[in-house]
């Protein structure tokens, strides 16, 4: 049943990151059933390029072996920690003591608000609809947004996570000469 494809050898466990100014990221990404591939593909293929753990949520409206998702993923899926929940409560679980951020075009605050720590999850949802409205409600603290234009509607699912987590990585002190 998981249409995921296996973890490719990259040669150890760790992303590799030669030059680069990040160490691996300690904040975890979560889509909650996504459903263009290229936008979980170019998720994925950010998760790599951070470090950050992926966790997939219900129903995905497509395989990875979608030529669009291989495509946004490149080679970088050897890199991604992924994680498939077949359920809401699955990934609950899975994440429990842990908090967890709703990216949501509905929230009153915005990330700009947020006081982002390690171990934080950054959870998105599907392209068409967002976050069930319940999942929101049960946890209304933990709902943000990215600030727009009042004439903007929403911004691509795959764009909305790198501008949170890269701004989550800025606030825990992820890059060099940052907070430790």
């Amino acid at each position: 049943m998981d249409d995921l494809p296996s973890r490719m050898d990259a040669g150890d466990d760790e992303p590799r990151m030669d030059g680069a100014i990040l160490r691996p990221s300690r904040l975890d990404v979560a889509l909650y059933e996504p459903e263009i591939p290229g936008n979980a593909g170019g998720v994925a293929r950010l998760c790599g390029a951070t470090g950050s753990p992926l966790h997939l949520i219900g129903r995905l409206g497509f395989s990875f072996d979608h030529p669009k998702a291989r495509r946004a993923v490149m080679d970088y899926w050897g890199n991604v920690t992924s994680h498939r929940h077949v359920a809401w409560e699955d990934f609950a679980e899975a994440t429990a003591g842990r908090r967890v951020w709703m990216l949501t075009t509905r929230a009153e605050r915005t990330l700009w608000e947020a006081d982002f720590a390690p171990d934080d999850v950054l959870l998105f949802g599907p392209e068409s609809r967002g976050l069930p409205a319940h999942l929101i409600e049960a946890d209304p603290d933990r709902a943000i947004r990215i600030p727009m234009l009042p004439t903007a509607r929403s911004l691509n699912l795959s764009t909305a996570v790198g501008i949170t987590l890269y701004e989550a990585l800025r606030q825990v002190g992820q890059g060099r000469g940052n907070r430790e």
